[in-house]
């Protein structure tokens, strides 16, 4: 908890909002939110006066997994209200691989629209000039439509 508590202090940033809580073998057990060890914080100023950890982890925590589309993650986050998830393995639940946030999901869209873009401003050439055939070339004829 000292730890912690002295991590949320110092992160001026404030850029962590959630923290995965993950057991000895590294399986996650749970997520901690940046305003719960605040209020923690707040109401108990000598880091957590030696209380444990675990009363304060949200231990069924919504979560993303690492193969599934950005737009249900999306939608997720907006059923939920949630804008921070752990992300998870499909096959084992508890097998944390990262986080995704919001900010994360809109620049990937943001990145999207521009492909889209710059897609859209090459033009095919074929459209507006079509192939002359060898014989037109040739006979000095303009090129047939």
């Amino acid at each position: 908890m000292k730890d912690l508590a002295h991590a949320v202090r110092s992160d001026h940033k404030q850029t962590q909002q959630l923290y995965p809580v993950v057991d000895d073998q590294g399986q996650l057990t749970g997520v901690l939110t940046r305003g719960d060890l605040q209020k923690f914080l707040r109401e108990h100023p000598a880091e957590g006066d030696g209380r444990p950890l675990t009363e304060l982890v949200r231990p069924n925590p919504a979560k993303a997994y690492a193969d599934e589309p950005l737009r249900v993650v999306v939608y997720r986050m907006a059923a939920t209200g949630l804008t921070r998830l752990p992300v998870v393995e499909r096959g084992d639940e508890r097998k944390l691989v990262g986080i995704v946030s919001l900010n994360d999901l809109l620049k990937a869209r943001v990145r999207s629209l521009e492909d889209e873009r710059r897609r859209e401003r090459v033009l095919n050439v074929r459209l507006f000039f079509p192939r002359a055939s060898k014989s037109d070339t040739l006979s000095g004829l303009p090129p047939t439509p």
